[in-house]
C-alpha cells in the first residue's frame, strides 16, 4: 500500500501523552485513527444499480487527510 501525505512523526506523539485516568485520552483517540490506516492493498467492490453490474478494484494507494495536530482525519482513493 502506497500512502499519499503520511506524515512521519506526527505532532501528537509529542504532546499527548497517555492518560489511563481520562477516559477521552487525545494520545488513545489518535493512536485509534493511526492505527485505521490500510496497510496492506485491499478490494473494493460496487455497483452498477441500473445494470446491477458488479466491478471491484484494487485499491494499492490512499491520500491521507490530516487535522492541525497530524491526527488522521480521513483517507480516500
Amino acid at each position: 500500500m502506497k500512502l499519499i501525505n503520511e506524515v512521519k512523526n506526527p505532532k501528537w506523539k509529542k504532546y499527548f501523552k497517555h492518560n489511563e485516568n481520562d477516559i477521552e485520552c487525545k494520545h488513545c483517540k489518535y493512536q485509534k485513527a493511526d492505527d485505521s490506516i490500510p496497510r496492506e492493498d485491499f478490494k473494493f467492490t460496487t455497483m452498477n444499480m441500473k445494470t446491477k453490474q458488479k466491478t471491484t478494484i484494487t485499491i494499492s494507494q490512499i491520500t491521507l487527510d490530516y487535522d492541525d495536530n497530524d491526527c488522521i482525519r480521513g483517507w480516500y482513493w
